[in-house]
């Protein structure tokens, strides 16, 4: 044999010798855990997932959790959490390495966030690193299109493969049943869809005991995944009020300074048009002393899909006195709007404008008792603004 081809053929062994080892490793430490559970869909995923820890660790199971959201985090049975350090993107085979993570805390259950858009890596994730036993697809929305999509429908078959094969899979609201059941029957797997009963699984007073705006619907479903695997409704539910949200949670904060006062709604992890649409709504309903509505749009270049998305939502609004824009690329954003409406509403432009700026120029420009709703990206400028001002706030609702 040649030496460049014994050279080779070294290589290749050493190869399959190592990655024989890795995968009886990763075979042993997902088989450690009595429950893995597999959180995937547009929005809520984050929130979800903290919330199905909480409810499960209140059966006394030490429960892992890894969130992607808005700061990636792993969440110990403990309750303490720790930022995920990343070097260069990230990467679906960091799944590996929670796992490895939560088997040495000693967890019994994981709930582990789906970080995959790209529908191979979405099956990837589940069916070559996770295999998990419990699914759960919070919802459908348009976003993230120019990966999952173009059609709203792509993005429910890029979602629909993460689910388990020879599992169960639980689902909040979503316009795709006829494809989800041919999917969990071709995978032999228990579908539990949402249900119109649902909507009144948690009533209003429950849910006015969370400490921060967190939806019903969200709520619903992870306290139906935890009853089902064996956890008291009470104290699963209180468990959950406990739970810390995710950084980019939606939040309220009242700012008073200097006679000024206006309420800050952090919308901006709700980067799709339908959840922008329903948390605004929301707002109105609640606030309706408020008579004065702005619109702040944080702009990112790199995300002008987005920007065009939500500005022919934005279109359709008639109940605010003007609107924003920060960040950067605000141009097409500003240009976007003004060709799908004809609402005669003020317009603020202050690209690149620092916090400092930003905070001076709100004070000078917004009637008392206002309302600013934060929409676009809370990634960056749009996470930074919200610290900036809760550091500056009396309270958080």
């Amino acid at each position: 044999m040649k030496p460049n081809a014994f050279l080779f053929f070294c290589i290749i062994l050493v190869l399959i010798v190592y990655y024989t080892i890795e995968y009886v490793l990763h075979k042993r430490t997902i088989s450690s855990f009595t429950h893995r559970i597999h959180v995937n869909g547009t929005r809520g995923k984050s929130s979800v997932t903290r919330l199905i820890r909480a409810g499960l660790s209140s059966m006394g199971i030490k429960v892992f959790a890894k969130t992607t959201g808005t700061m990636a985090r792993e969440i110990h049975p403990d309750g303490t959490e720790y930022s995920i350090r990343r070097y260069g993107k990230p990467s679906i085979l960091e799944q590996i390495k929670i796992l490895k993570k939560a088997k040495s805390t000693g967890a019994g259950i994981v709930v582990i966030e789906c970080m995959a858009l790209e529908p191979r890596y979405q099956w990837a994730s589940e069916a070559l690193i996770l295999k998990s036993d419990i699914g759960v697809l919070t919802n459908i929305r348009e976003d993230h299109l120019d990966v999952m999509g173009p059609s709203l429908f792509d993005v429910a078959k890029s979602l629909a493969s993460s689910i388990p094969i020879a599992g169960t899979v639980f689902t909040g609201k979503h316009l795709f049943n006829d494809l989800m059941t041919y999917v969990t029957k071709d995978r032999n797997t228990k579908y539990f869809p949402w249900q119109t009963e649902d909507e009144n699984t948690v009533n209003q007073k429950e849910m006015e005991m969370f400490p921060y705006w967190e939806h019903k619907e969200n709520v619903s479903l992870a306290l139906k995944v935890c009853i089902y695997l064996g956890a008291d409704r009470k104290k699963a539910l209180e468990a959950m009020w406990q739970s810390k949200p995710d950084p980019g949670a939606l939040t309220i904060t009242p700012i008073h300074f200097y006679g000024n006062h206006f309420l800050f709604i952090n919308a901006m992890a709700a980067n799709d048009p339908n959840s922008t649409k329903f948390i605004w709504n929301e707002t109105k309903t609640r606030f309706q002393d408020y008579k004065h509505r702005i619109i702040l749009f944080h702009v990112r270049e790199d995300r002008a899909d987005r920007s065009i998305q939500l500005m022919k939502e934005i279109s359709n609004w008639k109940d605010y006195d003007s609107i924003i824009f920060i960040g950067t690329g605000t141009n097409i954003a500003v240009q976007s709007l003004k060709e799908s409406t004809t609402n005669d509403v003020s317009i603020f432009i202050w690209e690149n404008f620092s916090l400092d700026e930003i905070f001076e120029s709100l004070l000078s420009v917004l009637p008392k008792q206002s309302i600013v709703f934060a929409i676009g990206n809370i990634v960056g400028l749009g996470m930074d603004l919200t610290q900036y001002l809760k550091n500056r706030s009396e309270q958080i609702i």
